[in-house]
Parts: C-alpha cells; sequence; structure tokens
C-alpha cells in the first residue's frame, strides 16, 4: 500500500515539457496565443494541436478588412483559419517558433505568413 501511494504521489511532478513561445507582430511574445492581431487581419479563437512539438497546427476564425475602397470604409470578411508554426529554436533559455503560416478562407482562398519571407527562408 506504501509503495502505490509513493507512485501516484510522484506521478504528478514528473518534468513538464519546455513551453515554446511565439512572437506576435507586435513584439508580445505568447505561448500558445488564442489571437493574433495584424494591421487589418485578426485571428481568433485559436485552438492548437501538438504546441512544443516541431511544428503545431492551429484553427481560428478570422476577420479581414478589405480596405476597399479605403480601409477606413472598407468590407469587412469573416472566415476560417488554418495555421501552422514551425522553425523552432532557442532564444537564450526559451524556445520559440520561428515561423507561422496559414490559409484563411473568408473569400477564396489567402495566405498569412509571418514573419514576411519566413517560409522561404
Amino acid at each position: 500500500m506504501a509503495a502505490l501511494l509513493l507512485v501516484v504521489a510522484t506521478a504528478g511532478t514528473s518534468a513538464a515539457a519546455p513551453r515554446v513561445h511565439y512572437r506576435l507582430p507586435y513584439g508580445q511574445v505568447k505561448v500558445e496565443p488564442k489571437r493574433i492581431e495584424f494591421s487589418d487581419l485578426t485571428i481568433t479563437r485559436i485552438s492548437w494541436r501538438d504546441w512544443g512539438e516541431r511544428s503545431s497546427r492551429g484553427r481560428g476564425r478570422v476577420r479581414i478588412n478589405t480596405c476597399r475602397p479605403s480601409c477606413a470604409n472598407g468590407d469587412i470578411v469573416r472566415g476560417t483559419a488554418r495555421l501552422r508554426m514551425f522553425r523552432r529554436h532557442r532564444e537564450g533559455d526559451r524556445r520559440f517558433y520561428g515561423c507561422m503560416t496559414g490559409r484563411l478562407s473568408p473569400e477564396g482562398s489567402q495566405r498569412v505568413e509571418w514573419p514576411p519571407g519566413c517560409a522561404d527562408r
């Protein structure tokens, strides 16, 4: 009985996987961001699979200001987003995903990439 209690007591103290961060477009650092904002695009309600692994996939809702005819008077379009985080690396004592790419489907299929050009490196 004492051995069983010891196993149960130590099961919850095992080392957790290291957290992986992501630097958002305006410089904030988050772990598993639920919201990512650009100037005319907002992705919300993001849920992630395999966060912390070599790559992670997410799904969320998207809101885009089309900026047609101008950003002040642009139409607002809503839809879904499918995202992928990858290029995991270390910065000091923290791990980060270096790239995010995705497909947005409010009107056709648009692409998103942060930082710009990260998919080409």
